[in-house]
């Protein structure tokens, strides 16, 4: 049974794709040309993949896991949007590249895919549309061989505390937070139809449940540093490509970002 505020997200996301395809936060073109939409973090932690099977969970309109493809993985990329994954293959045949994009809620991906991965990989801006993190860390396990290796990047849960500071958020709420008729994030002018939902889920909550599901964490990291431009006046971090500091030019002074690299 479909999970309802999951099948809200994914309506509202199936309005967003056509927003982000062409906006210059996203690099679909870049990857369409020959290029990699991936970060220093992610290819250091994960590295070489020539010749791996790779599962990309929550990948929107796959740049990341086509990249990975780039890379010489075997990728699989799977989204609850179904007009994402029909864009995921658009994209894959115009860069000419080999992928698998299937549609599927994260949480109800056990029995769709029937084989294990070497890698499982998720990215930038995903683990705030999980209602059950222990469920999604289970998901994870499911799909790694023995030795496969999980590496989740991601904005930091504690962040918005310092970004939105008179937002009254809440480290460690549990109740979802709903938005009815959102803007969109890149196209800010533009409201999207319907609600999002979304969840808070602190660092301890995702580490106890990738142990609690079987795997072995093998290391954590924090960023002082951002993976996109998150309002007007960010600028380019010298030196780091596609990552951002805040408008004083300076690392900031709390995380904005985490890893977890685990192990099963």
């Amino acid at each position: 049974m479909p999970h309802p505020d999951h099948e809200k997200n994914r309506l509202a996301w199936n309005q967003m794709v056509d927003l982000h395809i062409n906006h210059p936060e996203y690099l679909t073109r870049h990857v369409i040309d020959g290029g990699s939409s991936l970060k220093k973090i992610e290819l250091d932690a994960i590295g070489d993949v020539k010749g791996k099977k790779l599962l990309h969970l929550m990948c929107q309109f796959g740049l990341d896991t086509l990249s990975w493809a780039r890379e010489g993985a075997r990728v699989t990329g799977v989204d609850i949007s179904e007009r994402s994954v029909e864009v995921a293959n658009e994209i894959a045949a115009k860069a000419k590249l080999d992928a698998e994009f299937v549609r599927s809620d994260v949480l109800d991906l056990i029995g769709v895919i029937d084989r294990k991965f070497d890698v499982v990989y998720q990215s930038y801006g995903t683990h705030i549309w999980i209602s059950d993190i222990e469920r999604w860390a289970n998901v994870v396990a499911h799909y790694l061989k023995p030795g496969g290796v999980f590496f989740l990047i991601d904005e930091h849960p504690v962040n918005q505390l310092f970004l939105q500071p008179d937002a009254g958020f809440d480290y460690f709420m549990q109740e979802p937070e709903r938005t009815v008729n959102p803007t969109d994030y890149c196209e800010q002018e533009t409201h999207i139809d319907g609600e999002l939902v979304e969840w808070q889920h602190p660092v301890y909550r995702i580490v106890n449940a990738l142990i609690a599901a079987g795997l072995q964490i093998e290391a954590l990291g924090e960023y002082n540093y951002y993976y996109y431009k998150y309002c007007d006046g960010w600028v380019p971090f010298d030196g780091h490509p596609g990552y951002w500091l805040p408008p004083d030019g300076k690392r900031s002074k709390y995380p904005l970002m985490l890893s977890v690299k685990a192990r099963l």
